[in-house]
């Protein structure tokens, strides 16, 4: 994203700042161990609508993602472009409390919404190709919240998610190809969600959601897809930390396309001494059914809607993840660094070619993806007001980003930031 003498500027902009580490951004979970299931986050509002609650008065947003894949990085030169996925939104709360001078605010409402998120989840099963025609990005992409806390601390909260675009695929703004009354995309998404003190030590989650996915011509009908997600977090005074048992159901439904999730693990999360570390195992039991899918020879994902080809795949396993952060030389600057490691068993089949096979699978190490082994990165805290986290390229230690030679390299690959008020 920034080159020669800017990027320099970028890492020193980086390096002196400050960091809390009680809210969390994509940019703090992707360089802390890939994911967030085993600690609380603002980034959980988009699973569990209730966390919404836990946040108030707040601005989050991201610069986007920069790295092979994303954005117009893969050409071997020099040039600038900017990263891909760039997002924002927001929280804001009022208390309906009298005794707000006391400083009881609940009960209390919340509303917020957000602009240009990706569902990675939903887009995820959304091919490039339907019935021949280019499935577009979605041009609405909004996110909206409406939530409450009662005065007993229990929060309740209810999400829509709406990312749609017809009869023109866009780039920046210009048209990409032909305009044509077949070229749609539709993510349709609700979910409820409660957070709720449990016990004197003990606060539940449980979020509950569906969604309506289709593409292509109008004649394909749209699929509907389920969620259920939820979480416990029991504190352990023995460790300074929690206990975090999490549980998540998903009937992911597109034409052509059946996924199907059971997730279900148990991990902790620990505050240390100027840091905050967690731990988590999870098994995976997931299906996943293709129907007149298939992948073309540039990478592209196709659906015919006529197609009688069909394949299966059984995914049996475990993975494990960890992520550590903590302040070093000053308050305000924090490192962090994370992992996590994935060994499936998986039996996949095919009725058009007649075969059923089997491998082990684990994730990959070095593809720069949310899903790669180990991650790591820095944030800055101004005022704690303005927090602003950082992934940083992978192959920094080892080249620096190539800063003076070479084809296109970055020090950093994600920048999201927060601002309470």
């Amino acid at each position: 994203m920034v080159h020669n003498r800017l990027k320099l500027t970028a890492l020193g902009f980086l390096v002196f700042g400050t960091v809390q580490t009680s809210w969390a951004t994509y940019s703090r979970v992707e360089s802390m161990g890939k994911r967030a299931d085993f600690f609380m986050d603002d980034i959980s509002i988009f699973d569990n609508p209730a966390n919404m609650n836990i946040f108030p008065n707040f601005l989050i947003g991201e610069l986007g993602v920069y790295r092979q894949g994303a954005g117009d990085t893969s050409a071997n030169v020099r040039r600038n472009a900017d990263p891909a996925n760039s997002w924002f939104g927001g929280i804001f709360s009022y208390s309906l409390s009298k005794n707000k001078e006391s400083g009881n605010l609940y009960p209390q409402i919340s509303l917020g919404g957000a602009f240009n998120r990706v569902d990675e989840e939903l887009a995820a099963i959304i091919p490039d190709i339907a019935d021949g025609y280019a499935v577009p990005k979605p041009a609405t992409n909004f996110d909206g919240f409406l939530g409450m806390t009662l005065s007993n601390g229990g929060m309740l909260g209810s999400h829509v998610y709406v990312a749609m675009q017809e009869g023109a695929n866009l780039t920046n703004g210009s048209i990409q190809g032909q305009a044509d009354p077949n070229i749609n995309v539709y993510a349709l998404r609700g979910d409820l969600g409660v957070n709720w003190p449990i016990a004197r030590n003990v606060d539940g989650e449980l979020s509950l959601g569906t969604a309506s996915i289709s593409y292509g011509p109008q004649s394909i009908d749209p699929e509907m897809s389920y969620f259920v997600k939820g979480r416990a977090f029991s504190t352990l005074e023995i460790i300074n930390g929690e206990l975090v048992p999490i549980f998540n159901y998903s009937v992911l439904k597109a034409p052509g396309r059946e996924l199907t999730k059971l997730h279900f693990g148990l991990g902790v999360n620990v505050s240390l001494d100027r840091g905050f570390f967690w731990l988590g195992a999870q098994g995976l039991f997931d299906e996943d059914d293709k129907s007149g899918m298939d992948t073309t020879a540039g990478g592209l994902v196709r659906y015919d809607s006529h197609s009688t080809a069909k394949t299966n795949q059984s995914i049996r396993g475990g993975l494990v993840s960890f992520g550590i952060e903590r302040n070093v030389w000053w308050d305000w600057l924090v490192l962090r660094v994370g992992g996590q490691k994935e060994i499936t068993y998986r039996d996949q089949s095919s009725n058009q070619t007649n075969q059923t096979y089997n491998f082990i699978y684990t994730n990959p190490t070095n593809d720069g993806s949310i899903n790669d082994a180990v991650g790591f990165g820095i944030g800055i805290n101004i005022e704690e007001k303005l927090k602003v986290d950082a992934t940083l390229a992978e192959d920094l230690p080892y080249t620096f980003g190539n800063l003076f030679s070479g084809p296109i390299h970055h020090l950093i690959s994600r920048i999201s930031a927060t601002y309470s008020f």
